[in-house]
């Protein structure tokens, strides 16, 4: 059972190759005011729920209730424990100390409503984040003081929205926020899996940031880095993962690494990283939602060789305003007609303000484009022209009161 599909596993799931190597798969819709724990009630109260051989979500919200489900009806797939050792981001930092601490980065904890202490226990520059978020919510990168206040402000105002999800699930506090170190690097991400205790590694991505540190631009897919660092990643994996007690599912990892091949972890993900699938599809042939939904059902996948002749690229279309109303969409057919295997995500719909979508802290994601080809430079000259034919009709909000085109 697919639980709350989005319109990215609505995408995936036409993948033939998905298809013809599940038997069947049940989309569970709701409605995304539920409640989480109705949520979950109506989901175990599903007759159909009796008789799936597996459940799963993609994102983090539906893969922590897909991991509920799967306990109360004894599906394969990770404990809610393990998944939570790996989203509840200051109980994962305290087990990755333990387990691997060369690739722990430094880290304390802060009630964004309690008096800040007059010395940290860490110098400044910070990162600071939430314990339980996603998508960069609340995230900043902290210079001073002053940038320290007004992160823990904003967290006061917001942190209640974006942890609720979690907090009723889970039935504990998530209202506090983690602060460490500022890591530098290149950012990739080590997607993998579990299974029967052994660790497959899947491939490797890297993240390219806007200029303001917190917004990605592009996700290209398989990583620049050389083999022994990537095989580093992996041997970190190979420790932490069993640590957490995670199995039966894919997992990502993601890191900064250093010029020296030193790598530092950013965050685990007890999910696979959906953004990535069409990326691994064109570069391995198979793509991840058909090797966590067999794992979801108790299978055992492999993972081919990748090709040699194609590199793949996530593209990421955002706006960099404050906020802003959806005024027209372009036609994504246009792009799909253009390159041949293509995949464009509408982030957005029409009428609606941007700030209703759970983006990060700087920015505005209308449109997620997958795009393959023969080489690196290729797929930046196609993503150019994929602007060109997806116009997004904005109206600023609290700037000027015109329309402007995003492209």
């Amino acid at each position: 059972m697919i639980v709350h599909p989005g319109a990215r596993d609505r995408l995936n799931l036409e993948d033939p190759d998905v298809r013809a190597h599940v038997r069947a798969i049940m989309l569970e819709d709701d409605a995304p005011t539920d409640r989480p724990t109705a949520i979950l009630e109506r989901l175990v109260a599903d007759p159909r729920s009796r008789d799936v051989d597996g459940a799963f979500g993609s994102s983090d919200a539906s893969a922590h209730l897909a991991v509920r489900l799967a306990a109360l009806r004894d599906l394969p797939g990770p404990t809610p424990e393990a998944f939570m050792r790996c989203h509840d981001k200051l109980e994962s930092r305290r087990l990755q100390r333990d387990a691997v601490p060369y690739a722990t980065p430094r880290f304390f904890s802060l009630d964004p409503n309690a008096p800040v202490p007059d010395t940290l226990p860490l110098p400044f520059p910070l990162f600071v984040k939430p314990v339980s978020a996603h998508l960069s919510q609340l995230a900043f990168p902290v210079r001073d003081r002053h940038e320290l206040d007004t992160a823990l402000g904003a967290a006061r105002a917001q942190l209640d929205r974006v942890a609720a999800f979690d907090e009723e699930l889970e039935g504990r506090s998530f209202h506090l926020m983690l602060v460490e170190e500022l890591l530098e690097g290149r950012l990739v991400t080590l997607e993998g899996f579990m299974h029967a205790g052994r660790m497959t590694a899947i491939g490797v991505t890297d993240s390219v940031l806007h200029p303001n540190g917190i917004s990605f631009v592009r996700f290209d897919y398989p990583s620049m880095l050389p083999s022994d660092v990537s095989d580093r990643l992996c041997e970190i994996a190979e420790v932490l993962m069993p640590a957490l007690g995670f199995d039966d599912s894919v997992f990502n990892i993601e890191f900064f690494v250093e010029a020296d091949g030193t790598a530092k972890i950013v965050e685990v993900n007890g999910r696979m990283a959906s953004q990535f699938a069409p990326l691994v599809r064109a570069v391995n042939g198979r793509s991840t939602y058909r090797i966590q939904l067999e794992l979801a059902t108790g299978g055992s996948p492999s993972v081919p060789e990748p090709r040699t002749d194609v590199v793949a690229s996530s593209f990421v279309l955002r706006q960099y305003i404050e906020d802003g109303v959806v005024e027209s969409l372009p036609d994504p057919k246009a792009v799909i007609d253009r390159f041949p295997g293509s995949q464009v995500e509408l982030l957005v719909r029409q009428g609606q303000r941007l700030s209703e979508n759970d983006d990060d802290s700087a920015s505005h994601r209308l449109a997620v484009v997958a795009l393959s080809g023969p080489d690196r430079a290729s797929l930046l000259r196609d993503w150019r022209e994929a602007q060109q034919l997806l116009a997004f009709e904005l109206r600023p909000i609290n700037r000027n009161d015109r329309a402007s085109t995003a492209r």
